[in-house]
């Protein structure tokens, strides 16, 4: 082992160490908690157009949360093979992998914190026990698949002459996921549901339906 490894696995020790202590825990709940104050699907920083939701999905008791990428299909064999470990949690660079107390081991709501769908995915890379196995090349995960909500598209109501809004179009890291009919609305064709098209669209017009 190399010193730059060494000293890898020993912050990457020493992280989940203090995860796992109740001063961790409580740092950790109240870092998530200001994360989705601050988030987008609670309105800061966007235009008022964009109402906030009375309450994030991810919040709600529903055990239809996506896992995190490459997780192993079977419910039984995740819930096996996952520790609850929270070391996917620290090593998502996006804040969108979490805990709930209802539900065991970690989840995610592409409506409120996207997934980037990382090129390395460090929270695959980051899991010991295999409850996150790596994706095959070219492979992505599929957490669900969005939806339109026509009449809050600004391109519902866009008068002659005005410019398309293309942010859904521009913003989708998955080529050809997206595309425009004639009339400007977004057409939803090969989606994995990550949520980058919920997080940027300024309307809020998107939702990812999510894969049971």
């Amino acid at each position: 082992m190399d010193r730059k490894d060494f000293f890898s696995r020993g912050m990457k020790d020493l992280t989940r160490k203090a995860y796992r202590t109740p001063p961790g825990q409580w740092l950790d709940k109240n870092l998530q908690a200001m994360s989705n104050l601050l988030s987008p699907a609670w309105g800061f920083g966007i235009s008022a157009e964009k109402s906030a939701p009375e309450e994030p999905q991810a919040f709600q008791k529903n055990r239809g949360l996506p896992r995190p990428p490459g997780a192993l299909p079977n419910p039984e064999a995740f819930r096996s093979a996952c520790t609850s470990c929270g070391d996917c949690i620290v090593a998502c660079p996006h804040g969108a992998i979490f805990n709930l107390p209802h539900i065991y081991g970690p989840v995610l709501d592409p409506n409120h914190i996207a997934c980037h769908l990382c090129e390395d995915y460090p929270c695959i890379e980051s899991c010991e026990e295999e409850a996150l196995l790596p994706l095959e090349d070219g492979v992505l995960p599929g957490f669900g698949i969005a939806e339109l909500n026509e009449d809050a598209c600004l391109n519902t109501h866009r008068k002659k002459g005005q410019k398309k809004c293309k942010e859904c179009l521009e913003q989708c890291p998955v080529e050809g996921a997206i595309r425009h009919d004639a009339s400007g609305l977004p057409e939803i064709l090969d989606c994995t549901g990550c949520g980058i098209c919920v997080e940027n669209c300024p309307t809020g017009a998107l939702k990812v339906i999510w894969n049971h």
